[in-house]
């Protein structure tokens, strides 16, 4: 039995597990930051600055749970980006990274976070992102 404890720490079959959380930003610093304030709260956060870095860091074990894309990334290239994290990750749940004043295309399925953000909201909304997910309400069963 899998269950989900002290914070975002998952433990079973006697070993713990981190919840993976995909950062995918092509600045360095939003990424730096992302993954150490995750890091600090608990989640195994990995970073890419390219998608296809992003497309090699989401078919690699541990799938990530909840991915933070960039919305500068969009571009051409979202689409496949955004199938290929869905074919190793189909139950991760995708937050969309945004300059404040940046136009975001009407996505429902997708929740928005503005930059510049506050650390302790992001890791807030992964959280929930986390406790919304199909994967993760298997995790809590």
């Amino acid at each position: 039995m899998i269950s989900i404890r002290s914070g975002a720490k998952i433990h079973g079959a006697g070993a713990e597990i981190l919840p993976r959380v995909l950062v995918i930003d092509d600045e360095p610093l939003v990424r730096w930051s992302l993954v150490a304030g995750l890091r600090h709260s608990g989640f195994d956060a990995v970073s890419a600055g390219t998608p296809d870095d992003a497309r090699a860091l989401a078919g690699e074990p541990p799938v990530p749970m909840v991915v933070l894309l960039d919305i500068g990334l969009w571009g051409v290239k979202a689409g496949e980006l955004l199938a290929a994290i869905r074919q190793n990750a189909p139950d991760c749940r995708v937050l969309l990274l945004a300059v404040e004043g940046q136009e975001v295309p009407a996505l429902d399925e997708f929740e928005v976070i503005r930059k510049p953000f506050d650390l302790y909201a992001v890791v807030a909304k992964v959280r929930a992102a986390l406790s919304y997910s199909a994967r993760g309400a298997k995790l809590a069963m």
